[in-house]
């Protein structure tokens, strides 16, 4: 029988009031770039938003069991009502795996007819102990993904910047999903220190700080019949990390500040392949590509997977070079790529296609521009009679970002 898919995206891959007041009905977002490839691979294979495919988008801050119950749990219900169905087809993408598995152990398993995971960090990642334990990002070379690359250190900065979100306490407490993130104990140890150039372990059992979702959600088991995994290879990815004792702190650090990374190439440059398949069993795929590339290499597994045969063909997108842009206190601002571009809190009027513009509230705006390395962009606002203006700007390409120091040409 052909079931509905219930689509659940990854961290960043929802916005919307619940995650930044002012922004209106859900939505992928500046995500949109990264998701809707991938929903058009659905699309060829017909499936239609609202009749048999749905996204359940939610609050990617929350832990992975409250944003389950909060968002997973009605819209699937929502989704077997409108269209009759008994069960439906999960497919998560990275953090939205997590929910998935949730929804399976903790909610109703007898609605589920498969969960398709990619990208999911089953094990954890070690990245997540830099933010959850210091409230640093891992490295400047965040993802050796671009596009994603971009799309986190927007609302990284957004939250650094506008909301003056910097205490260690603060970050925690806006950011639980972090704590869900981190390594699990079957994981295994990922913090190591040198005592006079030997490398030792520190026990992830013996930590100040553990993923009690992971660690009790690898206690339940999960029929493997209706389980599917993808994950990605052939990208340098963070496994483990050198630390320095000295560095602890009571709050920030206590476990260590890290000052080294070891990474391997079994993995997508964000969630290692162990993590991914996460000892779980089912049946599972390795593709070579980055966090998000698997969405779109997978389109074959997945045809396979849904007995759905795809029915057009599908270029690469490459993205080279991402623009991310903050912006306050300016009643319009003008992105001028090889066109205008024109954007302000009563309306945007975009025409290339590569920029991404989301109207934050009332004169503060976050703007996304991805393209090839030729990409070259100005420009151009209209501040306010009553504040300074406020622009912040960082570019992102294959050798990490940098942060433009004069962004602006004004145009009163």
């Amino acid at each position: 029988m052909d079931y509905p898919i219930v689509f659940i995206p990854g961290l960043f891959g929802s916005m919307g009031d619940d995650i930044i007041k002012g922004t209106g009905d859900f939505s992928f977002g500046l995500a949109e770039r990264v998701y809707r490839p991938f929903i058009e691979i659905l699309n060829s294979m017909g499936y239609e938003e609202g009749e048999n495919l749905f996204i359940c988008y939610y609050n990617w801050k929350i832990s992975v069991l409250e944003a389950a119950d909060r968002y997973l749990v009605p819209n699937i219900e929502k989704v077997k009502l409108k269209t009759g169905a008994r069960k439906v087809i999960l497919i998560g993408h990275s953090l939205g795996g997590l929910l998935g598995r949730a929804y399976i152990n903790y909610f109703n398993s007898s609605y589920i007819d498969k969960l398709i995971m990619l990208g999911t960090p089953n094990l954890g990642s070690v990245d997540a102990y830099c933010f959850w334990s210091g409230g640093k990002l891992p490295y400047p070379k965040i993802e050796d993904n671009i596009l994603y690359n971009g799309l986190k250190l927007g609302f990284i900065l957004y939250y650094y910047l506008f909301e003056k979100i910097h205490y260690i306490e603060a970050l925690r407490n806006i950011f639980p999903i972090a704590k869900d993130l981190l390594p699990s104990y079957r994981y295994g140890n990922y913090l190591f220190w040198k005592d006079k150039g030997v490398k030792k372990e520190i026990s992830v059992e013996n930590m100040s700080i553990n993923n009690s979702f992971l660690n009790t959600l690898e206690k339940e088991s999960i029929n493997e019949d209706k389980l599917f995994i993808i994950s990605g290879k052939g990208i340098y990815t963070n496994k483990e990390f050198i630390v320095e004792l000295k560095g602890k702190e009571k709050i920030k650090w206590e476990d260590g500040k890290p000052i080294e990374a070891f990474k391997t190439n079994y993995g997508d440059g964000t969630v290692t392949t162990a993590s991914t398949l996460g000892y779980l069993g089912g049946n599972n795929i390795i593709l070579e590509g980055n966090h998000t590339e698997i969405l779109y290499k997978s389109k074959d597994y997945l045809s396979s997977i849904l007995s759905k045969p795809i029915t057009r063909e599908f270029k690469d997108r490459e993205v080279e070079k991402v623009y991310i842009i903050l912006v306050d206190n300016c009643n319009k601002i003008n992105i001028r790529t090889s066109i205008s571009n024109e954007i302000s809190s009563q309306y945007m009027n975009i025409n290339d296609n590569r920029v991404q513009a989301i109207n934050l509230s009332y004169n503060r705006y976050l703007v996304m521009v991805a393209g090839n390395n030729n990409l070259d962009i100005k420009l151009d606002i209209s501040p306010t009679e009553v504040k300074k203006p406020k622009i912040f700007m960082a570019i992102i390409d294959k050798d990490g970002f940098i942060f433009e120091d004069n962004p602006l040409k004004y145009k009163f």
